[in-house]
Order: C-alpha cells, then structure tokens, then sequence
C-alpha cells in the first residue's frame, strides 16, 4: 500500500505547467452573469451551462463532500464546437454552483476537443480522465489522457499524457474512458468499432493508474448493435453488473429506438478473476433504452456516498433543432435520478428523494374530470396525477399557441405515449401498472420528463412552449398535485472572489492542501 501511494505521488509530480500558463478559461468565466442564467425558454431548475453549449455529462463524483458534475460544454455560442469539460458543484444534489471548465482543449493531443470520461478520487485528488480529439484532413485521432485537482477548482494535466495512444483496431475514434478500481487493478473500458465496422468495447489494466496495457475485447455486437459505441458505464447493483451504453447506428424496431442514437443498457456479471463479462450478449433483443423519450444521452451514474446509484444524462439529441441556439446557449442535463433494479433485472429510475426541496407552492390539489381544463400558472413545476383505475384509459394535454405535448395510457393495449407533435413526435413503451396509475411529470421552460409508476418508463424530451394550459383527455377522473418549483442552479460570488484574489498564475495542485492529509 506504501508503495502504491508513493508511485501515484510520483506521477503527481509529473503534471503540465502549461495548463496555468493560459487562464482565460478562468477570466472568461469570471465575466459570467447571474442575468445570463435567465435568457428565452432556459430552465429554473434543469442544470444548463453558464452560456453557451451544453451535451453529454463527462464525470460525477463526490469530492471533499461536495458533489462534482462535469459536462461536454462549448463556450462561446449554442453550437458544437471543440469541447471543454464544464464543471458544477453541489452540496446536496439540487442547488449547483457553476465553477470554471475543468479541461480546455490546447495540447497537440486534445487541442480539437476533451470529449467525456470519468471523474474519481484518488488519494485525496480529483482524478479526470478524458479522451483528446485531433482532427486532421484524413482522420479523427483520440487518445485517452488525465487531469488532476488537489481542490477541485482548478486541474492540471499529467505531464506525460497520452497514457493511451493508439486505437488497437487501427481505427482512430476510441473514446469515452470508464475507469475504476477493483483491489489492486485498474480497470479501463473504452468504446469504439470494430474492424467489422460494429460497435465494440475493448479493455485496459493498469497497477498505477498511469501505465496501461490491452488486455483485449470486453465485448462487441452481433452487427445490430450500431457501428459504434460511446460513453460506456459499468457499476454493480443488488449483485448484477449493469452495462450503459450510448450506440449510434441502431435501426427503429416499431416504437424501439424511434431516436437517432441510442442510450440503453444490458445486465450481466463481470468476471474479474477472467477479467471479462461471463456469457453477455449485447443485441437488441438484451439492450433495453433507459429513456424512451426524444431527447436523452450519454448517461453518467455515481454511487454515493450513502449507497444510492445516481444517474444524469443529456436532455438532447444530436442533430436535432435547438431553438434557443439563437440565445447563444443551448439544451441542458436531466434531473438526476435514482437507479433500482426489479426482480426481472429491468432498471427502474426515479427523481432523487431531494427534489422535493425544490417545491415553493403547491398550485393544485383537486380531481379532475375528463375533459376539464387548468392554467399551469408557472413555467416551471411539478405534477402529480394519480388515477385509482388501470381500467380506463388515463391522458394529459399540455397545450400552448401553435403546440401541445400529450400524455396517454391505454388500459387495453397496456401501453404509455407521449406525442409532442410534428414528425417522429409520438413515442411509446409498454407498461402494465398494477393497482394505479401514478404519473410524475416535471417541466421546466423548455422541457418535460415523465416517470411512469416506479419508474418502469420514464420520457424526457425537449419542448418549447409558451403559456401552458393542462387538459385532462381519456375516460377516467385524476387527482392533480402541482407544486411550482424554484430556481436551482447559479454563480458562487464568493467563489469568484476568491478566483479574483488569488494569484493564478502560480496557482498548482499543492496550494490548497487536502483537510484529510
């Protein structure tokens, strides 16, 4: 144990200068507005970035107490452009404090894009690891590299990055590192594609964290798995190992994998004695979506620290139409939710029991017949609608000028749509409730989530209404709940005073030494 901790402080001793060299990240940062956070159709209490773009989450962690959310994030329009690793803070997982980006893209191996990975903590250090993207004219180079922060503010690059240079396909995206440890071994899986052009996942070990050797491939698809896997996540859950991944290339089935890319997962068990999954089949028959909505992606889980497995997402979808692009920012992540398993190994994802916290008012509290109408009130709330019959078809109407977003169950079909309008607006899932139908649905300016039950189906898709009015359709009578919800995400000033304050540019991992050492 000695050794391994020496070993790890010698790498720490290898990190870039260079990164504090250049700290406009940091100054442009300081130019943030709370009156930014408050532009057309942008959400109360959906995390979005300060400005600018925001898409799949990159790492989540806890560290020094606090929970730590980072994010793909271009600054400085609501486009695509070379990622950054945005960053977020919270002590309770429901007000964030925006930070400065974590990575930004500048070295020969990352200077086109940091791209996601994973956020850990070793050895009283925030510890990312992230993929870089060089874009030439002939082909996209990725290698896998690490950043690391003694207090969580400001990171610094390990000196010798890469620590993985080559795709060993011979095919240059290879990305996304998922990276954990279990006893002595680190462990790394990345996503990439085959040389049969299928998705594919391939597996690194490590003793130190920073000299990693192939060990082979994890697992790869039949050929109806896509052309290529990213984001890859592994966790255990009541005794199963749960593998996420985000897939492009599937083809709609019906009502399944209606969205343009994938984001779903398998159960099986991993082997660490073998160091591979036993007997795991990644197909469409066993890749079941984690969201069944238009807009959900690069999923992101954390266990914390009192045993509960979180997840967040992307609450968009590539090449799609954001409309508040013109405000210079665009989309935003999930709520972070919940992960269980039922007794037929489907997971099940809830809202966190903390989102209760954001509740200011309770605006309805009333059965409601069919056909009857009510103004929202708020453009951003929560509401409950339970019905005592699994008997009756069971439907809500969000309707505004020149749009509307529906809820329906169908009793005979044992079916759950949403239908936002438009082409490819309707999407579907089987779902059989028991004993109710409970419906839990957040909006929130520009977005809707719909859990379903226990969380047997959850919808998350992007909307953009104005004055909003509730219709109750279907055949049965509902109890409406509606609290409205506050503002939760925001700029720290004290934070930002105290980024003022210091001297930056001799700013390393070591002046602000852990409370634990």
């Amino acid at each position: 144990m000695e050794m391994d901790v020496i070993v790890f402080f010698a790498g720490l001793c290898l990190v870039s200068a260079e990164f504090f060299s250049d700290l406009s990240h940091v100054e442009k940062f300081l130019q943030n507005k709370e009156s930014s956070l408050r532009k057309k159709y942008r959400p109360f209490y959906h995390l979005t970035a300060p400005e600018g773009w925001i898409s799949s989450p990159t790492g989540f962690t806890v560290f020094k107490r606090k929970y730590h959310l980072f994010y793909q994030y271009y600054p400085y329009n609501g486009a695509w452009g070379h990622m950054s690793w945005g960053h977020a803070v919270s002590s309770d997982l429901i007000d964030w404090v925006h930070y400065p980006s974590a990575i930004i893209p500048k070295d020969y191996y990352d200077k086109h894009g940091c791209l996601a990975g994973t956020a850990l903590v070793r050895n009283n250090f925030l510890t990312l690891f992230y993929t870089g993207t060089v874009l030439t004219e002939n082909e996209t180079v990725q290698t896998q590299n690490l950043a690391l922060s003694g207090d969580g503010t400001l990171f610094q690059k390990y000196l010798y990055n890469p620590l993985v240079r080559d795709s060993p396909t011979g095919i240059g995206e290879i990305r996304n590192p998922k990276v954990w440890r279990f006893r002595n071994v680190w462990y790394m899986v990345l996503g990439t594609t085959s040389r049969q052009r299928h998705g594919q996942l391939v597996l690194y070990t490590s003793n130190d964290m920073f000299n990693w050797k192939l060990n082979g491939t994890l697992t790869e698809s039949y050929g109806d798995m896509g052309y290529i896997w990213e984001s890859p996540d592994i966790f255990e859950l009541n005794g199963y190992h749960v593998l996420i991944l985000s897939v492009q290339g599937i083809e709609a089935d019906g009502y399944r994998f209606r969205n343009l890319y994938q984001n779903g997962y398998v159960i099986g068990f991993f082997n660490y004695r073998k160091a591979k999954f036993d007997d795991l089949e990644v197909s469409t028959a066993t890749f079941h979506e984690l969201d069944y909505g238009h807009d959900f992606y690069g999923a992101k889980s954390l266990r914390a620290p009192d045993g509960r497995r979180l997840l967040v997402a992307w609450l968009g979808m590539w090449e799609s139409n954001f409309v508040e692009s013109t405000a210079g920012w665009a989309s935003m992540l999930t709520l972070i939710r919940e992960v269980k398993i039922n007794k037929h190994g489907r997971l099940l994802l809830m809202p966190i029991r903390e989102i209760v916290e954001l509740r200011t008012e309770m605006l309805e509290n009333a059965w409601y017949n069919p056909g009857e109408v009510f103004d929202a009130e708020s453009r951003s709330f929560e509401l409950i609608a339970n019905s005592s019959s699994v008997d009756a078809d069971v439907g809500i109407v969000f309707e505004w000028k020149d749009g509307r977003y529906a809820v329906g169950y169908s009793s005979n079909h044992e079916y759950i749509m949403i239908d936002r309008g438009g082409v490819d607006g309707v999407r579907r899932a089987y779902w059989s409730p028991k004993d109710a139908v409970n419906l839990r649905i957040f909006v929130d300016a520009s977005c809707i989530e719909v859990f379903c039950g226990e969380g047997e189906v959850v919808f998350s898709s992007r909307v953009y209404p104005k004055a909003m009015n509730i219709r109750i359709s279907g055949e049965a009578q509902l109890h409406i709940v509606q609290y409205r919800l506050r503002r939760s995400a925001g700029f720290d000033i004290k934070l930002a005073k105290r980024l003022k304050e210091d001297d930056l540019h001799k700013y390393n991992l070591f002046t602000h030494p852990s409370e634990n050492q």
